[in-house]
């Protein structure tokens, strides 16, 4: 019996001590998380602070102001923080076709109307050409999963 007991305490120091193990990793990695959301938060503020910084020193021309955002950079960099792939010029082209997207439901409601130098059709040949792009890609994520593409090749050699 006292052996079994032995036995028993050593399991519960082995577990005690892996259960340690654990926490101390997750700390850990809880900590470098925050870090890197502090971070990524400064550098939030400071593109929105250099945005408006940059503005103290030009005047945009009426164009710019429709289509440029004080928060475009921030949101440039939460989306690349989750996507690294991704750059300013892809996010904000994203961001203009929601936009567009957007627009058109308000207008379809009755809720807007399209300022003058737009044009409905042309914003309609943009948002079903991007609709066909995601389309496309999609449907390339589906066939190039190997449950549906067919066998893999490479066992096939």
């Amino acid at each position: 019996m006292d052996s079994h007991m032995d036995l028993v305490g050593l399991v519960g120091l082995i577990v005690a001590l892996i259960a340690l193990g654990v926490a101390i990793y997750g700390v850990r990695d809880v900590r470098e998380q925050v870090k890197f959301l502090v971070m990524l938060e400064r550098n939030v503020v400071f593109s929105k602070e250099l945005h408006f910084k940059a503005l103290q020193f030009v005047e945009l021309v009426d164009d710019a102001q429709l289509l440029q955002s004080r928060d475009m950079h921030g949101l440039s960099m939460l989306v690349r923080a989750i996507d690294s792939k991704q750059t300013l010029d892809s996010v904000q082209e994203y961001m203009t076709k929601e936009s567009l997207s957007l627009a058109r439901e308000m207008v379809s409601l009755g809720l807007a109307k399209w300022r003058g130098h737009i044009g409905e059709n042309e914003v309609n040949e943009v948002l079903r050409n991007w609709q066909n792009d995601k389309n496309a890609a999609v449907l390339r994520k589906i066939l190039d999963r190997p449950s549906l593409a067919g066998p893999d090749q490479t066992f096939m050699s």
